[in-house]
């Protein structure tokens, strides 16, 4: 099999792309090798990704190996991957054509493809962190998700081409890595380390019965409902804004899952941003108040987007069969609702009390601080958790937050 290098890629490009021009001064850069880059470069600590770009037109090629990029990784990771994430951006790209880039060209033996460079990109996550807000993130995201979900789901597709989609994509190696990581392994780590603040509620909380009982009933949703095609490691490093709007990347994860996964994971990430404000240091109180204040009304108009072009999609372009059926749509937004919740809950949990942490909580500077807003996201957690099926629309998510934060954060405070 043909590896790709900086060497003999563009030979690669000029022999399989039509239309590559090679004429103009070409630069390659290959994505994860300068270790200052930390927007947009993610991908390439798994998967070999390179940059090609001429002032006639620029590319991005990625090949996935079964060997990682990243020489730490332990294991070898499925080499189909890279099948399934460009026939995922394909798909998509069809019906989301704004928000997923274009696919160019396709080596399947390989396991390489081609697709546009976009300029620019910056990944939500660390815009987040900088705190600089983005005015429709929510609607964006929430208009995607919604578009991506319906149109890959039975509600549209006719029975044989929904049926190949979920044959297509199972996914099944690269989706175990979420239904043990995320829902058994890592869920319950031993949080009385150095890194969590020492309180016994982490003890009580992680045993719940309760909260075990609600997870494992979530992790039997991820496994059993092929709703529609799904990002699946859908957090705000792979949401990238470009001077073109946003761009969904790395869609390696991607197969036939439950409509609340995808928005739940996304969410799970706004509310570790939403904990780290809580503790970090701002200027003023008046910064504070106002990016907590932005990242709610962000989880407000995802739910709310979604919900709007859910039912907008459904109105106009679902089967006869279900087009009228107003009330078995809103059951289908309700349980998506109550299940995103719970998957916010499960991803930020597991996230958060991963030994790699997430940047939202290195960026606090004091140790205690940053071990204040980790408690805070589990504790917050296990509260989502155990009321979500409580919660008829977002106003009932926001206001548990609200809720909690004035709960606890005094609790917290008394103990540091």
């Amino acid at each position: 099999m043909l590896v790709i290098t900086k060497e003999n890629i563009i030979e690669y490009m000029k022999d399989n792309l039509a239309g590559f021009d090679d004429t103009q001064p070409i630069t390659v850069s290959v994505m994860g090798e300068d270790p200052n880059a930390d927007e947009g470069e993610g991908d390439g600590h798994i998967n070999y990704v390179f940059k090609v770009k001429s002032p006639v037109r620029s590319y991005v090629l990625k090949q996935g190996l079964e060997d990682p990029r990243n020489l730490k990784a332990k294991t070898r990771v499925a080499s189909y991957r890279n099948e399934a994430e460009c026939d995922t951006m394909r798909i998509l790209h069809s019906i989301v054509p704004e928000y997923v880039p274009e696919i160019l060209y396709q080596d399947r033996d390989n396991h390489i493809f081609i697709m546009e460079f976009i300029e620019n990109l910056k990944a939500v996550r660390f815009q987040l962190i900088k705190e600089n807000q983005i005015p429709d993130l929510g609607l964006e995201v929430g208009d995607f998700l919604a578009r991506s979900a319906f149109y890959t789901s039975e509600y549209y597709l006719d029975r044989p081409k929904f049926r190949r989609l979920q044959s297509q994509f199972e996914n099944t190696e690269l989706r175990r890595i979420m239904e043990d990581g995320i829902f058994l392994t890592r869920f319950g780590t031993d949080l009385d380390q150095e890194a969590y603040h020492k309180w016994e509620r982490f003890r009580q909380i992680t045993d719940d019965p309760a909260c075990q009982t609600n997870r494992l009933t979530l992790r039997r949703t991820f496994m059993t409902h092929s709703d529609c095609l799904i990002h699946a490691d859908f957090h705000t490093s792979n949401v990238f804004l470009s001077d073109e709007g946003l761009k969904m990347l790395d869609f390696e994860f991607s197969f036939m899952g439950p409509f609340g996964y995808d928005m739940g994971y996304f969410t799970g990430s706004l509310i570790a941003a939403y904990c780290a404000a809580c503790f970090k240091d701002y200027p003023s109180e008046q910064e504070r108040q106002q990016c907590k204040a932005y990242l709610l009304s962000t989880i407000k108009m995802l739910f709310e987007s979604y919900n709007h072009t859910f039912i907008s999609s459904w109105s106009k372009d679902a089967k006869p069969e279900y087009r009228d059926q107003e009330g078995f749509r809103e059951i289908l937004l309700k349980e998506m609702l109550r299940d995103s919740v719970g998957y916010t809950a499960i991803t930020n949990w597991c996230r958060t009390t991963d030994t790699w942490s997430l940047p939202e909580y290195r960026a606090i500077e004091d140790d205690n601080a940053r071990r204040f807003a980790m408690t805070m996201a589990v504790l917050l957690d296990h509260e989502l958790i155990l009321h979500r099926q409580g919660f008829e629309n977002v106003d009932d998510f926001i206001d548990l937050i609200l809720r909690f934060e004035n709960t606890y954060m005094p609790l917290l405070s008394m103990t540091r």
